[in-house]
């Protein structure tokens, strides 16, 4: 059963292999891979996107093992979110909002038992969360680590868009580090927009490649997470734009 690892960790200390140590002493056989660790250190909202932007590019049964924890050794809780075809272990914090809009059942991590021991309040990366996902993949019932909730914690700004008679309002959710800006309006309505505005800025052109843009110019495009996003031809939209998470996008509908 693979393991995928998302963090905010880096590469540059310990912190990844350490989970990854802990993960393989508890199941030898574990198979691990690593979406990424570049998160901008936490940034919980584009850890969010990035997981819902390929959690469905994995094999059924992946357990996706996701830290981005600024509230580390608070109160927050721990928590197992298993969906129909996947499981998600991490802190609830907002971490796991676009997971949670299937139909999800979530567990509340508290049997100790499958913790490592001492338990650091700086790092549950290692001490709670890896050894909880190694447990899963030998086979631990959900039931086993804590019980079923329902008020998983969901980020305000995770449901997306909103859609009036002559426009549809939504907002900057990522920034890649091209620097286009991926908005929550989906790509089903990509055809529907004479205008789009962000800031002063007025956006008339539909692009099918970011190569057909000029450098000049921006321009929207279907992006491969299913989204519109906004982008200049070799130049960082972002930049250029001023813009940055949770910037205002209006389309004005034709």
């Amino acid at each position: 059963m693979p393991i995928a690892l998302l963090t905010d960790f880096g590469t540059s200390d310990y912190y990844v292999g350490a989970m990854k140590g802990v993960i393989v002493s508890i199941d030898p056989d574990a198979s691990i891979v690593d979406i990424t660790h570049e998160i901008e250190p936490q940034n919980i909202a584009s850890a969010a996107f990035i997981l819902r932007a390929c959690y469905e590019d994995f094999p059924t049964n992946t357990i996706f093992l996701c830290v981005v924890d600024p509230g580390v050794g608070s109160e927050r809780r721990a928590i197992i979110a298993q969906t129909e075809s996947y499981i998600f272990v991490g802190p609830d914090n907002g971490l796991f909002s676009f997971i949670l809009k299937e139909t999800a059942t979530i567990h509340a991590i508290e049997n100790e038992t499958y913790f490592r021991y001492p338990v650091s309040s700086t790092f549950h990366g290692r001490d709670i969360f890896a050894p909880v996902a190694a447990h899963l993949s030998k086979g631990v019932g959900l039931m086993e680590f804590g019980p079923q909730i329902s008020d998983s914690v969901v980020l305000p700004d995770s449901h997306p868009w909103q859609i009036s008679e002559s426009t549809i309002e939504g907002s900057v959710i990522h920034i890649d580090r091209f620097g286009n800006l991926v908005t929550n309006i989906p790509a089903s309505v990509a055809g529907r927009f004479d205008v789009i505005e962000i800031g002063d800025t007025r956006i008339t052109q539909l692009k099918r490649t970011y190569a057909d843009g000029r450098s000049d110019e921006p321009f929207a495009i279907v992006g491969s997470a299913g989204f519109i996003e906004i982008s200049f031809n070799r130049g960082s939209a972002a930049q250029t734009l001023k813009a940055s998470h949770n910037t205002k996008v209006t389309l004005r509908l034709k």
